[in-house]
């Protein structure tokens, strides 16, 4: 580690200040001082929150640091039902009373595609407006629902769609979930709110049953989805932070895999603040994507539009066009959080393994036949093929229904 470096990082422990100088002096790091700004933690919610996603991210303060920065992302450090989490096959348990999750099938009329300097994020009726109002049809006379499995009795209205990915040029995987601690090249995650409890968005996301994740993993193949090529050229268009595209006619369903099997835990959003209020819904199979079309998502930047950068500092006379140019640009890449601990939460699955014959027990004997549903079981089978997993990647359906790996 250079001694420049390891000095950053011991003062950006020690004191902000000592940062905020070092950023001047050095100009390493100047794109990330303003998290350091002690007026930061005084700033209204709102406020803060859109400049979370309005400023990029420091690899020296990065997620393990949000529960510091404001006193409404707390939980982003103190909570004990976090996500993302590693799914152990070996800790899942069948609960019978899962059913299917249904999402309807409307098109959205208009949604925006927005890079946020964070992650790409579709989103509709202004879903990310602190001023949303409950009865905005605006932009859409339609909504998509999720109701039943996981989300019964209540009914979910769809919001949010987050991209989380890697740089496949660097061989680079990128999902937030991972299965036996593998990560994939990407993920999608739905975000929808309790619309039978709550108003809107904003204020479902801090409260009890608020919000529904729907997690789906994205593997190589050899053709993209439909609905996902669709976004991956639209997002040629918001290279820059802040640059927004409108997307006509989305149809979210469009993007779930063929099945009907998945997993659910209690966990939270995986961005400040991090409510613990999510019940997370993690498909079996994933869907596909090229390459290629991953490549386009890969070359997002966190940085605005160079013209635009210089004509902001210019006017604020705080860094000159020279030393500016000199940052090579940062990518959306690897926008993912860190693994949290599971904290002994059920792992629930709809997919009904059935129990492999094992040696009788001391006092009495176990199932012979091999088809006892069991919440405890001999071999789950939900592995990724050990190939793939040299490889960090994603094969097929990650469990048939008889409980086998998928061949």
């Amino acid at each position: 580690m250079k001694s420049s470096t390891l000095l950053l990082y011991i003062s950006s422990l020690w004191n902000p200040i000592f940062y905020f100088l070092y950023c001047f002096l050095f100009r390493q790091s100047k794109k990330h001082f303003f998290l350091f700004i002690p007026s930061f933690k005084k700033m209204p919610f709102w406020l803060a929150a859109l400049g979370f996603l309005c400023i990029q991210p420091c690899i020296l303060i990065g997620p393990d640091f949000w529960g510091l920065m404001h006193k409404h992302w707390r939980m982003c450090k103190a909570g004990k039902l976090q996500s993302p989490i590693n799914l152990d096959p070996e800790k899942l348990v069948f609960d019978p009373g899962l059913g299917k999750l249904t999402i309807s099938r409307e098109r959205l009329e208009n949604a925006e595609l927005w890079n946020t300097g964070q992650f790409p994020l579709l989103f509709v009726n202004n879903s990310f407006n602190n001023n949303e109002k409950s009865n905005n049809n605006n932009l859409n006379s339609v909504n998509v629902k999720l109701s039943g499995g996981p989300a019964f009795p209540y009914n979910y209205q769809f919001q949010q769609l987050l991209f989380h990915f890697g740089d496949i040029k660097k061989g680079e995987v990128g999902s937030e979930h991972t299965i036996n601690r593998v990560r994939f090249p990407a993920e999608i995650q739905l975000l929808a709110y309790n619309s039978d409890l709550y108003e809107n968005f904003t204020q479902a996301q801090s409260q009890p049953r608020g919000l529904l994740a729907v997690g789906i993993i994205v593997d190589i193949g050899d053709k993209t989805n439909v609905e996902l090529k669709r976004l991956a050229k639209a997002a040629i268009n918001i290279k820059y932070r802040n640059q927004v595209v409108q997307i006509k006619h989305f149809q979210p369903s469009a993007l779930l895999p063929h099945t009907d099997y998945y997993i659910t835990y209690e966990g939270s959003l995986t961005f400040p603040g991090c409510f613990e209020t999510v019940n997370w819904v993690i498909y079996n199979s994933p869907i596909y994507i090229t390459a290629e079309d991953l490549n386009l998502w890969s070359e997002l930047l966190q940085s605005e539009k160079p013209t635009e950068i210089n004509t902001n500092l210019k006017k604020k006379n705080q860094v000159d066009d020279s030393s500016l140019l000199s940052s090579p640009p940062i990518t959306l890449s690897s926008n993912f959080r860190p693994l949290k601990a599971q904290n002994g939460r059920i792992l629930r699955t709809n997919i009904n393994i059935k129990l492999k014959p094992s040696p009788p027990f001391p006092y009495y004997s176990s199932p012979t036949d091999g088809n006892c549903p069991s919440n405890v079981y001999v071999d789950m089978g939900y592995q990724t093929n050990p190939k793939r997993t040299e490889k960090r990647l994603l094969q097929q359906p990650l469990l048939n229904k008889s409980g086998n790996r998928q061949k």
